[in-house]
């Protein structure tokens, strides 16, 4: 009778195992193809995988689509299939993630401790206080002045950080170490700022810290009960009796999301303290307004050191101000129909918003943008619009001194905003000086731009290598459309095909170069190249 129990209970375990894989599995084999190679398609796992590198897609993929269907029905192979994946996550953990997307270390300071007094260690930059007692460890020496370690704090940010299901990041994620053999004596007192808003002490339910005891990625934390979130204060406290790496969650039930929705003040959640950056870059046809939001963090201007070459799309920050957000809304830009005569005001995000929880994403790097959440509007005047744009955007959907929207104004002057790129549409004067060969050209400006900005990257390199190796256009010409970041492949091609224009209309063999340059479009591969090419000499005065 037992060894009749001891049977039916390995194989309920078996058919459990089974069930629960087969149930993980399916969803991702059936209806997809595969390689020639019998591995699984390059979709497989897309959804899965989506905040992944594609190496760790690539290791996953290397496993047989016949191996995966077979592991949902056979547990021993279920068992080496499921070994064989844990292998690759853990290798690419340790390897693979790291070049991915390496841990970066936003602030680092290291202090003396000694044993005789009382220590304070602030790591201001992400808004760690440490507060060390006296004799926090005991020493076997007669003078604990003699004795002094070294505690080591720093703030991280990485990709690497497994959160608690159901929780969200509102701190910086830090590391303490102390380079000491023996154990804490006394509690260390350890205060962290958050971007929690707590106005009423019953809030304070809704916050957490989190531990991680990991000493590789990826680093998982748990909630560690008994830290204290004071209302009204911007720093929860706890006692700590070892190091390791600590944060602050927000702990958010669905019962208390439908709760806050339908107005129950006693299970509201605290609202989340963002940043509204507002950035201007000058562009080639126009002025584009950025408008960017962050987790108000005291870790933020050290990313934006950290990533400046992405932030440099942003171009110059003009103005930032503070708000509140709530769990699991979104705020949305507002554009009043009337604007001054000649005016462009263009949102490039349609509709116009930016969810929390692509901010809280930021704030976790779970994403794989270099940049926070933001939306892009186009400021552009025309030669005969109103000298000054005064235009006022509305953004909703957030809490700022006890208002439920903020107007950003806008305030540019028509130079700046104008095209600095001459315009098409010359003036007779000028159209009476120019001859036939520029005219051509013209008239196949669009259409030589679509094509080279619109292809890949080598038409691109190819064509502009050969107009500057026949002097139709400069080094310095050149190297200015290729570093600019923010260019697209059309922007780029536009630009070179429009300083050649520029360049038609200044020298004297117009003819010359024109045949010059039709001669370097017949040679390419592109057929429509060919053919605009072929056109422009037949049409060309000087044909011949």
């Amino acid at each position: 009778m037992l060894l009749m129990s001891i049977i039916f209970f390995f194989l309920l375990v078996q058919l459990r195992e089974k069930l629960h894989y087969q149930q993980a599995v399916d969803p991702y084999v059936e209806g997809y193809s595969t390689d020639e190679d019998g591995t699984v398609a390059s979709s497989l796992l897309d959804d899965y995988l989506q905040f992944e590198p594609s190496s760790l897609k690539h290791d996953f993929l290397s496993l047989s689509v016949d191996d995966i269907k077979r592991s949902s029905t056979d547990p021993v192979t279920s068992s080496s299939v499921l070994s064989q994946a844990r292998d690759k996550l853990i290798t690419h953990f340790d390897t693979g993630h790291k070049k991915s997307k390496e841990n970066y270390v936003l602030s680092e300071k290291s202090f003396p401790l000694t044993c005789d007094t009382d220590n304070t260690v602030n790591l201001q930059k992400c808004g760690l206080v440490l507060y060390f007692p006296q004799k926090v460890i005991t020493t076997l020496v007669e003078s604990p002045a003699a004795i002094s370690y070294d505690v080591t704090v720093k703030g991280l940010w990485a990709e690497q950080f497994l959160f608690p299901k159901g929780t969200q990041l509102i701190s910086s994620v830090t590391s303490i170490a102390l380079n000491s053999p023996l154990p804490l004596d006394k509690p260390v007192t350890a205060q962290l700022m958050h971007c929690a808003s707590i106005t009423d002490q019953s809030q304070s339910k809704y916050l957490s810290f989190i531990v991680s005891h990991s000493s590789q990625p990826p680093f998982e934390f748990e909630l560690l009960p008994g830290g204290e979130f004071l209302a009204g204060s911007k720093y929860g406290t706890i006692q700590l009796k070892e190091f390791s790496l600590i944060a602050i969650v927000l702990v958010v039930s669905a019962t208390a999301a439908i709760a806050t929705a339908i107005g129950y003040q006693f299970f509201q959640v605290p609202l989340l303290r963002c940043q509204g950056l507002i950035y201007y870059k000058r562009e080639s046809e126009n002025m584009k307004m950025s408008f960017a939001v962050l987790n108000d963090l005291p870790h933020n201007d050290a990313i934006i050191k950290f990533k400046k070459e992405s932030y440099k799309k942003f171009g110059e920050e003009e103005w930032n101000f503070p708000f509140q957000m709530r769990t699991d809304s979104q705020l949305e830009l507002h554009f009043p129909p009337d604007k001054p005569i000649g005016w462009t005001v263009l949102p490039l995000r349609k509709p116009p918003t930016i969810h929390e929880r692509d901010v809280c994403a930021y704030t976790e790097s779970q994403t794989s943008s270099d940049l926070p959440p933001y939306i892009s509007v186009i400021l552009q005047a025309t030669a005969t619009a109103a000298e000054w744009l005064s235009y006022e955007i509305t953004v909703s959907g957030i809490n700022i001194d006890k208002k439920d929207s903020i107007a950003i104004v806008v305030h540019k002057s028509r130079n700046s905003c104008i095209s600095s790129i001459p315009s098409l549409e010359l003036a007779p004067a000028v159209i009476e000086k120019s001859n036939e060969a520029s005219e051509v050209f013209r008239e196949k400006i669009s259409t030589l731009s679509s094509i080279i900005g619109s292809g890949t990257s080598t038409i691109f390199d190819r064509i502009s290598d050969e107009f500057l190796s026949a002097g139709l256009i400069s080094q310095s010409i050149l190297d200015d459309i290729t570093t600019v970041p923010s260019y697209s492949n059309y922007q780029r091609g536009s630009r070179l095909i429009r300083e050649l224009y520029k360049r038609l209309l200044k020298i004297d063999t117009l003819n010359d170069d024109l045949i010059v340059l039709c001669d370097i479009l017949t040679r390419q591969e592109d057929e429509q190249l060919v053919q605009i090419g072929e056109d422009m000499k037949k049409n060309s005065s000087c044909a011949v």
